[in-house]
């Protein structure tokens, strides 16, 4: 039997429309921060750490409500996965930067202090919404394949798709937060990225986080002398607590900071990194970063559970993945519907759904992905996901893959 709700509603039995729309809210902000960590890959950190500026006073409004920090403003916050770099970020708010101009400095100072999950040999996704205009528009800076990959590269080593120089696509990142600083940035392009040259110049201290990755990756790091350099000093590994510099970061960074985007894209960065990947059996060319293009679009929007979402469009499955998650929940037909433990089973279950229905979106540059696409935010697709849900068990993958391509 499949209940129809679960019997401790959030604001009690009896409760407004108002009082409704408050919870669907709160299970929105729920389902925000599930999804982040599902789809983007976040992992928890102890450093996670919000700042937030406001006129006249620039650490005010944070406070502590049930055991989370909490931060309002009525100028602009930033958070970020290390709490130095929100601060690098809201510094650059407080010398009259964009919000844009905050992200770019952000970007480049996790770079620095997390460069195993960020940084400017990589690509990322940004959504920027003018106040003035109120047009949203999605900046993609994915990285690409190099001109000479292959559909059948990795078929006797199928490792190298996510380890080693064979994995690496071509970057996207520096060239994707010029684009966006061109169009909204009102500080110096160099100042911008003097915070992260300051911390890999000078050293920055080792946070759990990154002291979890240099101990997974030891032998690895040991067996690289670029590596070592940095992260293992002296034969060492560094933990969390030590300092850690990174002296050629800090010196790609300046060239960057002063040439602007061509010194990686047609400069001499770009000649030492393709020379670097080449010498580690890479494939990427000095061509390949010559060729390469941002993608900047208009962003999708999707009402749910009366919001409107504005998130990247594919290849990015991220506003159609939460848009189907949310509206398998809403179909329930009550707020009640993901509270509790049950609330949580359900949650699970259509991500599990999600992510199947995911493996047949692609890059619609080169696949169509418009039924795919269509079926994903339907809420009548949604009605029957929620039909195969059952609040008493789950299945074997198969019960969620079977209508679609084991691609992932």
């Amino acid at each position: 039997m499949k209940p129809n709700g679960i019997k401790d509603p959030f604001l009690g039995s009896d409760y407004s429309s108002n009082s409704k729309h408050k919870s669907w809210s709160k299970l929105l902000r729920l389902l925000l921060v599930l999804l982040i960590i599902s789809i983007v890959g976040l992992i928890y950190r102890e450093e996670v750490s919000c700042w937030m500026f406001r006129e006249g006073n620039h650490n005010s409004g944070r406070f502590k409500a049930s055991g989370a920090d909490i931060v309002e403003s009525e100028q602009g916050v930033v958070a970020a996965d290390d709490g130095r770099c929100s601060e690098i970020g809201a510094s650059m708010l407080r010398q009259g930067g964009h919000a844009v101009d905050a992200a770019v400095a952000t970007a480049l100072c996790l770079g620095v202090v997390n460069p195993m999950a960020s940084g400017i040999g990589g690509g990322s996704f940004m959504i920027v919404r003018s106040s003035a205009t109120s047009q949203t528009q999605a900046f993609d800076m994915r990285e690409t394949a190099p001109l000479a990959a292959s559909q059948d590269m990795y078929e006797n080593n199928p490792g190298a798709n996510y380890a080693g120089a064979l994995s690496m696509g071509v970057p996207g990142e520096i060239a994707g937060l010029h684009e966006a600083w061109l169009k909204h940035g009102r500080l110096a392009w160099r100042t911008l990225f003097q915070p992260a040259i300051k911390l890999a110049k000078e050293g920055f201290v080792v946070a759990p986080y990154l002291g979890r990755h240099i101990a997974k990756s030891g032998g690895r790091i040991l067996n690289d002398r670029g590596l070592q350099e940095v992260f293992a000093p002296n034969g060492k590994l560094l933990k969390p607590g030590d300092k850690c510099y990174n002296e050629k970061l800090a010196q790609s960074l300046e060239a960057v900071a002063e040439q602007g985007p061509q010194a990686l894209y047609n400069g001499t960065v770009g000649e030492m990194l393709v020379k670097d990947v080449s010498k580690a059996g890479g494939i990427l060319t000095m061509e390949d970063l010559r060729n390469y293009k941002v993608n900047v679009v208009d962003a999708v929007s999707v009402n749910v559970m009366g919001y409107t979402i504005s998130g990247m469009p594919p290849p990015s499955c991220g506003t159609a993945g939460m848009a189907m998650v949310l509206n398998i929940l809403d179909s329930y037909g009550s707020s009640d519907s993901a509270k509790g433990n049950l609330g949580l089973h359900r949650i699970i279950e259509a991500l599990k759904h999600m992510f199947a229905a995911r493996m047949n979106l692609g890059d619609p540059n080169f696949v169509n992905i418009s039924s795919v696409l269509s079926e994903m935010l339907s809420l009548s697709f949604a009605k029957q996901i929620q039909q195969k849900i059952f609040d008493n068990t789950t299945f074997p993958p198969d019960y969620y893959m079977n209508r679609y391509n084991n691609c992932g």
